[in-house]
């Protein structure tokens, strides 16, 4: 028997999440009126309840979801992924860190530095 469904609709051998259950799940527990979260997406309460039933959905309707709710789905769905993928804002504190290592070793190397020239002192004084 034939598959008629669409490609994008059929699971590779590692599965995507259902786009629709995951925003559904979401606005239940934070915006529990359709007929609100509708208006504010500028179509009708059925139309919403066909998101959730939809696996996949268009990025721009996860785009108006995530301003509308202020949760990125989009990320959400991303995080999901089987591979890791660093974002801008992982690389950047990645960086920051760093450089932070660095300073903390050349505050470190001063320190002893100090504390050699503070030995020394002592040595010099006698106490």
């Amino acid at each position: 028997m034939t598959d008629n469904r669409k490609k994008y609709q059929l699971q590779a051998s590692v599965a995507y999440p259902h786009v629709g259950k995951l925003v559904e799940s979401y606005l239940n527990k934070h915006m529990s009126n359709r007929t609100y979260v509708g208006k504010l997406l500028d179509v009708a309460p059925t139309t919403v309840a066909r998101y959730f039933e939809s696996e996949s959905l268009q990025l721009g309707i996860l785009w108006k979801l995530s301003l509308i709710t202020n949760h990125n789905f989009i990320l959400e769905i991303g995080s999901q992924l089987p591979i890791d993928f660093p974002t801008q804002g992982v690389i950047n504190v990645e960086t920051q860190l760093n450089e932070k290592q660095k300073e903390i070793e050349e505050l470190q190397k001063q320190i002893e530095r100090l504390n050699i020239e503070l030995s020394v002192y002592k040595n010099i004084v006698g106490k």
